[in-house]
């Protein structure tokens, strides 16, 4: 093959790869929201108005916080905004996410290829990528796209950060600053990359490389630096002893960049069952060891993947010392075989360094999830291409390379098998509930998607069951109160609500179920719920039956009409 058509090959063989990634996932896209799209893009208003795109690129917004959901992640926003100006509905945007992840596949075969310089072992490599079952998850889910776009522009660092290493320009440089930018703007996990491109240009380019890159660096932590600066302020989560965000104006952050202090924060209701992990540091130490071998099994033999997860505390050293020493002893594998310059060892450095941020170092709420396994597989279709180049005639025979390809046509057909439990909710958390029984909250899930579909009885099931798995947990109970009141049952909520703190909902719930008997009473407890929670719609509808008053505008009065036929269906109504 003469050098001219090299190129052409190195072409075909990206958009070979890219190809078999859409291939995976095209077949299986949905038309509905999925898991967290109900919360991020049905009931935000920004990302689904194609007026919002000028604002969501502002680079003002970048200093100065705006006050909308997933703030942090400015560039998924942008992305989404610019799916609604294309009027794609939900499919059209699962369809780019499967195109994001086919563009990400073909950018890692120019890695792994200009890493490894096999050009047979980075196909492998990003095939393995393109079929591994674990990116379904961010593929189908399309707020989950910020995986996606991490892990593009994470790669995209690391091509130009080798390529400033091997010979330094302002073009290389800053691309490979911009594409750490926008990595991190797209989601958290990408901080580490950094780190990661000392590793790829010191086993690429040695201390000469490093040195030749050390401006490069300089402005990745000054980037970072930055980042971490932006993302305080926008923290979404509240966690047991933990304190997100920024509590109050500073000289760091004054109160001109801040939101007014009456916008409330994105709170998780439902307090995870390993909630002891943030408060036992030595549980959170054997936990997350455990966690980290579990990801790293799946990363090679991914069966068993679920949309949630149960993981065990592990609180005592004689169960925790074995997945601590075994997570070290791989460490120091890797890090002895990177000293000695081969691939595997840097490949097994990134898969480490890229779960980093998924190890609970900082307060997570979740502790394990297949969407933490998308940037590590970075370090994984490495250290595939690694092992693929080895293993090739006449190096090795033919079955080595057979049963290897075998693997390949494995991880493929998983993804497939997988791809049917991302056509609703219903069939994800059904699947969730069945592969990680003792989650409560995959309990919780599919009780509320059997209730949403209809199934009283389904859901009642599984609404008790994940009570009593985590009887501690008071939204749970809350749940179950819901789900017994919509189903006919409504005689049983008092005595769950008995022990429940009083809150905006506890109190509409219990407004509800007196309707029939106490309309007084029924109507000062829904005005409380609306005083505690003003923007509840529901709340107010109630409120209007309550006091039999009948609403001037017409969105109001179908709505009423619609809630009164719901409430008299489930038994709260004459």
């Amino acid at each position: 093959m003469t050098t001219a058509e090299k190129p052409r090959l190195y072409l075909l063989l990206a958009a070979l790869a890219a190809c078999a990634a859409l291939a995976a996932h095209l077949p299986f896209l949905s038309g509905g929201l999925l898991w967290d799209d109900e919360q991020f893009l049905a009931k935000n208003s920004f990302v689904t108005d194609c007026a919002n795109l000028g604002t969501a690129l502002n680079p003002v917004n970048l200093v100065k916080v705006l006050p909308v959901p997933m703030s942090a992640r400015p560039a998924v926003s942008a992305s989404l905004i610019a799916d609604a100006c294309a009027g794609l509905g939900p499919r059209g945007m699962k369809a780019t996410n499967a195109l994001v992840h086919a563009c990400s596949a073909a950018l890692l075969f120019f890695l792994l290829f200009l890493l490894t310089g096999s050009a047979a072992g980075a196909l492998f490599g990003a095939l393995a990528f393109a079929l591994h079952p674990a990116a379904a998850e961010a593929v189908h889910v399309i707020t989950f796209r910020s995986h996606l776009l991490g892990f593009f522009f994470f790669c995209a660092g690391l091509l130009s950060a080798l390529f400033y290493a091997r010979r330094p320009s302002l073009l290389t440089g800053a691309a490979a600053a911009a594409s750490y930018l926008l990595a991190v703007l797209s989601v958290e996990t990408p901080v580490i990359m950094p780190a990661a491109a000392l590793l790829a240009v010191f086993y690429d380019s040695g201390r000469a490389g490093v040195k030749r890159a050390a401006p490069l660096f300089l402005a990745l932590v000054l980037a970072g630096g930055f980042y971490l600066w932006f993302r305080a302020p926008r923290a979404g989560y509240t966690l047991p002893r933990t304190a997100p965000g920024i509590a109050a104006p500073s000289a760091l952050y004054p109160a001109a960049l801040l939101p007014p202090p009456e916008l409330p924060r994105q709170a998780w209701a439902l307090l995870p069952p390993w909630r002891e992990i943030y408060t036992n540091p030595a549980a959170r130490l054997y936990t997350m060891s455990g966690i980290a071998l579990g990801y790293l099994r799946e990363l090679a033999l991914p069966y068993g993947l679920a949309a949630d997860y149960n993981p065990e505390v592990i609180k005592t050293f004689s169960r925790g010392a074995l997945p601590l020493a075994a997570c070290l002893a791989a460490l120091a594998g890797s890090a002895l075989l990177f000293y000695r310059r081969r691939t595997a060892g840097l490949a097994l450095l990134l898969i480490f360094t890229a779960l980093l941020p998924a190890l609970n170092l900082w307060p997570l709420y979740n502790i394990k999830a297949d969407r933490y396994l998308y940037l590590p597989l970075a370090g994984f279709a490495l250290l595939c291409a690694a092992l693929f180049r080895g293993i090739l005639p006449p190096r090795r025979g033919a079955l080595p390379a057979a049963a290897a390809c075998l693997w390949l046509l494995w991880l493929g057909a998983e993804t497939l098998r997988r791809g049917p439990e991302f056509r609703d909710n219903l069939s994800l958390f059904s699947a969730a509930a069945a592969r990680s029984p003792s989650s409560p909250r995959a309990q919780a899930n599919l009780a509320a998607a059997r209730l949403r579909a209809g199934d009283c009885a389904g859901a009642l099931g599984p609404s008790r069951q994940a009570l009593a798995l985590d009887p501690d947990a008071q939204t749970l109970r809350l749940r179950l109160a819901y789900t017994l009141a919509w189903c006919g049952s409504a005689a049983e909520v008092p005595a769950l609500l008995r022990s429940y703190p009083p809150d905006a909902d506890s109190l509409f719930l219990s407004g509800l179920v007196l309707l029939k008997k106490d309309r007084p009473r029924a109507a000062a407890l829904l005005r409380s719920a609306l005083e505690a929670s003003p923007g509840r719609r529901e709340f107010y509808l109630a409120l209007l039956l309550a006091e039999k008053k009948k609403p001037a505008d017409p969105r109001d009065r179908e709505d009423l009409a619609r809630l009164k036929a719901a409430l008299a269906a489930a038994g709260l109504l004459f």
